[in-house]
């Protein structure tokens, strides 16, 4: 999303998010074939025409007569202002027991969108209903950009999660793909309506069934939580509703990169070797890297057994000239758990040749101070070495 001109004036312009980016790239140089399966005529067809039936059965087409006349006339007004022109048409599912809500049921050349429940009683404010609607077009939006790449990635992670023994790095990339949509969609709606205060109420009133919502108390709320440190976003395929909320207040005010920092770690959190997506296991494979070709830039540290240890990881391994002070990872954009692998993996390139030197130890502690992990990898080497004072006066000793 581009930046808007002002605090408080509309998005100009509502583009992917660079999460959904990266992940179609990933999809696409990972699962070839599959790819260019979902992108397949065949496949569109298949999924049109089964969708259509389901749609016929379980729903009741809104005509365009009576209250549904200025629902259209919003959902035209939504469309218009996200840059769309496909016909709309609006139904309601016959099951009203349900939570209120509302979704896309995408048709490639129409916008199909469904209510549930007493979401239309919940809505009573035409800016409210023009977000619902705004972010609704917005999944339509997100699934036709770039020849349709985005919708492809998100029924490919689909398909692959209820495979058995689906690798755990593609269930973590179908959710937070499923939760950056969402945000998208959130800035989408508030690109229709112009009213953050609706947005939030909107959100607010449909995700509590409440309908006396007030944005201002809920934000202060949402503020509150973010000040205790809330954590990480622990959906499934939607935000919590104060991460949905913060990222409304904060879309048009903020500035861009700040505002991407913000949502990554709402949603993602820190690097965390034990949740990783597709993006972040390739983040973490570029840091082992750099911290192996940070040790080897030490060339009499180049061993057999050294060397055998990166290239099981890398078996294409080639050390690079890495100088001192290169690393640039922030200990605080990582989890307990990854900076626990790194400082192992440090140890062990430091023991594997054990001539009872304290050079490799010095040396994998001098990048543990460049990491921001000194203590703890300190820590994790008196631990495990216990009794072998030799190798440990290493600690104390200055490596370049």
């Amino acid at each position: 999303m581009h930046e808007a001109a002002g605090a408080g004036e509309a998005w100009m312009q509502l583009e992917p998010l660079a999460y959904h980016v990266s992940v179609a790239a990933r999809l696409e140089a990972a699962e070839p074939e599959l790819w260019a399966w979902f992108c397949s005529d065949i496949f569109a067809e298949k999924y049109k025409a089964a969708t259509a039936d389901d749609l016929l059965r379980n729903a009741i087409r809104l005509d365009r007569s009576g209250p549904n006349e200025r629902r259209y006339q919003l959902a035209e007004q939504a469309r218009d202002k996200l840059g769309l022109a496909e016909p709309i048409t609006l139904h309601q599912m016959h099951d009203a027991t349900g939570r209120p809500n509302a979704f896309l049921i995408f048709m490639p050349g129409e916008i199909v969108i469904a209510f549930e429940g007493r979401i239309l009683e919940l809505l009573d404010q035409d800016a409210e209903l023009l977000d619902l609607l705004g972010h609704e077009i917005s999944h339509y939006k997100l699934y036709t950009e770039a020849a349709g790449r985005y919708r492809v990635a998100d029924r490919l992670l689909g398909w692959l999660i209820a495979r058995e023994q689906c690798p755990p790095e593609f269930i973590e990339t179908w959710r937070r793909n499923r939760l950056f949509t969402e945000i998208y969609c959130d800035l989408g709606g508030l690109m229709a309506c112009g009213d953050r205060d609706a947005t939030i109420r909107g959100l607010v009133k449909s995700l509590a069934d409440f309908k006396d919502a007030d944005a201002a108390s809920y934000l202060r709320q949402a503020e509150e939580l973010l000040a205790r440190g809330a954590g990480v976003s622990r959906g499934t395929t939607h935000p919590e509703l104060h991460v949905r909320v913060l990222a409304v207040a904060n879309a048009e005010t903020m500035p861009p990169l700040a505002f991407s920092d913000m949502l990554a770690q709402l949603i993602a959190g820190p690097l965390d070797v034990a949740a990783l997506d597709l993006p972040d296991q390739q983040r973490l494979a570029a840091l082992t890297r750099a911290l192996l070709d940070r040790f080897f830039s030490h060339h009499d540290l180049s061993t057999d057994q050294t060397m055998a240890y990166a290239r099981q990881m890398f078996p294409d391994y080639a050390p690079l000239t890495v100088a001192p002070g290169a690393l640039t990872t922030v200990a605080a954009t990582l989890s307990e758990s990854t900076i626990a692998y790194l400082c192992y993996v440090l140890l062990d390139l430091a023991t594997l040749d054990d001539r009872g030197s304290s050079h490799p130890i010095a040396v994998a502690a001098a990048i543990a101070d460049e990491l921001g992990m000194a203590s703890r990898f300190r820590e994790i080497a008196r631990q495990e070495l216990k009794g072998r004072r030799a190798i440990l006066s290493g600690l104390t000793t200055q490596a370049a």
